[in-house]
């Protein structure tokens, strides 16, 4: 409930910090068509469903899945992120269809994403090395949930507010790269990703000493592989120089 009150107030923000992209002649209620817009919404969703509240959460996650329809039609060229977001977004509403029960939906659902991981097959000139894979999906996942659980690791802190939504945020990201590794076919990309979920499920839980040193390794040789993909990873570390 702490989760949701949260992020309903961030959504509060977001609508007044982006009202600039409303539609004409909208409600002040109404959501921007802006990108953060959208990432707020679907942590909504992803909080609903984790507290069974099913048919909320597919309400909010249409609501995201308009705006990011709205921006992929507007974009002169689609961005990597914009795309993910879909394809992330259309898991969801299938898990919740599937909830309540919804065959047809989740059909409905499953055909949709299909056709657009098709119809974004052709490779970018930048993104030529990555799409050598044809589980691309899958290691742009796993790079967001190795983000996530690096966040999780390097808190300072392993209780209060911050700690419940980084552990939120990691726990629906593994149920996401789950999807991803089920949908992939079998190679060194599928067996690195199921090895890494797999370690961070097992720590999750522990004290933030004990999960600390795990987490970090785990995401080291992920790191290795998703390099060894053509993907470029760098983890920023700031450093304060000693002062003599």
């Amino acid at each position: 409930e702490e989760a949701w009150n949260h992020f309903s107030e961030c959504l509060r923000i977001r609508r007044h910090v982006y009202a600039y992209a409303r539609t004409v002649g909208s409600r002040e209620d109404e959501n921007p068509i802006h990108l953060e817009v959208s990432c707020v919404l679907h942590e909504l969703g992803c909080v609903g469903f984790s507290q069974k509240r099913y048919s909320r959460s597919m309400e909010v996650l249409r609501a995201e899945h308009d705006i990011l329809e709205r921006l992929e039609e507007s974009a002169t060229a689609q961005s990597e992120r914009l795309h993910q977001a879909r394809l992330t977004n259309l898991t969801w509403l299938r898990k919740c269809a599937k909830e309540l029960g919804q065959d047809d939906e989740v059909n409905r659902l499953v055909n949709e994403r299909t056709a657009m991981k098709k119809r974004s097959a052709r490779p970018t000139e930048g993104q030529a090395a990555v799409m050598q894979s044809d589980s691309v999906t899958l290691q742009w996942k796993a790079m967001e949930c190795r983000a996530l659980a690096r966040t999780f690791a390097l808190q300072k802190q392993s209780s209060g507010k911050n700690d419940i939504i980084e552990r939120e945020k990691l726990t629906r990201g593994l149920d996401e790269l789950l999807e991803e590794i089920t949908m992939a076919p079998q190679e060194s990309m599928k067996r690195a990703a199921a090895q890494f979920r797999e370690t961070i499920l097992s720590c999750i839980d522990k004290p933030m000493k004990e999960r600390r040193i795990s987490v970090l390794k785990a995401c080291d040789e992920l790191r290795d592989v998703l390099r060894a993909h053509g993907l470029q990873v760098s983890d920023s570390i700031n450093s304060k120089k000693k002062k003599k």
